[in-house]
């Protein structure tokens, strides 16, 4: 009687470890692993002001789409840390761009500033560490996260004493300096949200090695090549360091113009509610945020920064502290010293304790939700601050709002609790067709969850080249399912483009979407 307990408890137990193993391999990670090394490598420097805070925090939540080459802390116009007053702004740099006044009365004239607004500089290695404490669980949901000691080892300080400083060679300017000599052959996308002077130095310190030797053409053919400069930066100091005169033919880039680049998304940022219309309202306050990723989702979201959450933000004046206070007062801030005179009578936002706050977040152009980079989707974030400005990304943007929600799971749950990424796939993406003539578009689609898809079809105008993207009303025979027709206008002229998206969205609670885009170009 014992022998036969024995058995069918041995066979009870055989069948649970059994089926948790088949449990086990029915929610492996989600996401296929890929080769870093054929993925956008970026490389970032910040300011570290609150906007490129979260920026940071939101690349580390999505560095399964890219590869990170490096962090780097620099100085730029609004943020610089002095060197314990031996030094002044002026006479670091006379061709300064801060635009400050008196900061309160602290100094008479900006020359004068020993530093101006300084960053926490704890606060990179404390969210290296609620990296280290998400990515067990991220990692689990995608296999293509960056592991910690990686993150940690590309992480540097570099040339923060005074903003368009590069006197001196930094952990920050030898590391992009490694970046840029190293054998990799992709393209280096250094993205500065702050200023550039970090780049600068390391730039600098490449011709003072190489210029005059036999190893220059070489090497000035490599930097021009590979190296991509995302904006010029919050200083001066790319056009007063001759940089490009020293290196013919460098190369602009960075924020992809063409590929959605989610500016009415991540930065939505200063006077938000000024620059975005109402259908984007619902994800900038706290009703969706803290449920969302805010609270009870891992140690980075909790990590970003809200209007009025009760957070003091280091080094800034209350007027700036927007973890303090529930408003954006440029004018104010003018006539207390802190910005320039010209912002004086501009008019103040007023928001609710929680809402979205700022953000910087360059890295967004990588990741990949289906959107071709040779079509234009979205609008033009530097058309100023009105809704008419975002509008034509707000699609796309609310669907990002959505997966930043999916995503902030990963790092609090098993992948058989989370939710992943549809998958679909198409056969043909590019066809030529006549005026007045039918082109037919087919794909198809499959969940990793085993979530029930819905598939759509619509003709986004303002990607098209027809009437100068606004031509409304273009549509398709079908708008449901994973085939249909798209008949070519009988006015269309040869080289017009039209696109058609088939977009597929999940039925989870956290949903995620993914498109497919087809380019019709008129022959």
């Amino acid at each position: 009687m014992k022998k036969t307990n024995f058995l069918i408890s041995t066979f009870f137990a055989l069948l649970i470890l059994v089926s948790g193993m088949q449990n086990l391999y029915a929610y492996a990670p989600q996401t296929e692993k890929v080769d870093k090394s054929k993925q956008a490598r970026i490389l970032i420097t910040t300011d570290l002001e609150a906007d490129d805070m979260n920026g940071v925090i939101l690349s580390l939540m999505y560095a399964d789409q890219y590869d990170i080459a490096g962090i780097v802390w620099t100085a730029g116009m609004y943020h610089f840390q002095g060197d314990g007053g031996l030094h002044t702004l002026g006479d670091i740099t006379p061709n300064f761009r801060c635009n400050a006044q008196h900061c309160e009365h602290r100094v008479e004239k900006p020359a004068d500033l020993t530093e101006y607004r300084p960053v926490d500089p704890t606060w990179l290695d404390r969210i290296m560490d609620c990296y280290q404490a998400d990515y067990q669980l991220m990692s689990k949901n995608s296999p293509n996260y960056p592991t910690p000691a990686y993150i940690r080892s590309v992480t540097k300080v570099g040339n923060i004493e005074f903003e368009g400083d590069y006197r001196f060679e930094t952990e920050g300017s030898k590391h992009i300096e490694a970046c840029i000599m190293d054998n990799d052959t992709r393209p280096l996308y250094i993205q500065h949200w702050g200023g550039i002077n970090t780049t600068v130095r390391a730039l600098y310190s490449i011709y003072e090695k190489y210029h005059g030797t036999p190893e220059w053409e070489k090497v000035l053919a490599k930097v021009t090549s590979k190296v991509r400069i995302g904006g010029n930066g919050e200083d001066n100091c790319r056009a007063d360091s001759k940089i490009d005169a020293m290196f013919p033919g460098l190369q602009n880039g960075g924020y992809s113009r063409g590929f959605f680049s989610y500016g009415s998304f991540f930065a939505a940022s200063y006077n938000s509610e000024r620059r975005v219309d109402d259908e984007l309202q619902p994800y900038l306050h706290a009703d969706f945020i803290l449920d969302a990723y805010k609270k009870g989702h891992g140690k980075l979201p909790e990590q970003i920064w809200l209007m009025g959450e009760g957070r003091a933000i280091y080094g800034e004046p209350i007027i700036y502290n927007y973890g303090l206070i529930t408003y954006m007062d440029w004018s104010k801030s003018a006539e207390q010293g802190w910005g320039p005179e010209s912002m004086i009578g501009m008019p103040r936002a007023d928001f609710q304790p929680n809402d979205w706050s700022i953000c910087q977040f360059g890295c967004a152009s990588f990741i990949d939700i289906g959107l071709r980079k040779d079509v234009t989707n979205r609008g033009n974030y530097f058309l100023g601050p009105t809704p008419e400005a975002f509008k034509k990304g707000n699609h796309y943007t609310i669907v990002m709002w959505e997966e930043l929600a999916a995503r902030a799971d990963w790092a609090i749950l098993e992948p058989k609790d989370c939710n992943h990424a549809p998958e679909v796939t198409t056969q043909q993406l590019d066809f030529n067709a006549k005026a007045g003539k039918k082109v037919s578009l087919s794909g198809e689609a499959k969940d990793p969850d085993g979530d029930k898809l819905s598939a759509k079809w619509w003709v986004p105008a303002f990607s098209s080249t027809y009437k100068e993207g606004k031509a409304e009303g273009l549509s398709v025979s079908v708008e449901s399912g994973y085939r249909t027709e798209f008949t070519v206008p009988e006015d269309a002229k040869s080289g017009d483009i039209f696109v058609v998206n088939l977009e597929v969205k999940d039925d989870a609670k956290r949903p995620m979407t993914r498109f497919a885009q087809y380019v019709i170009t008129v022959i």
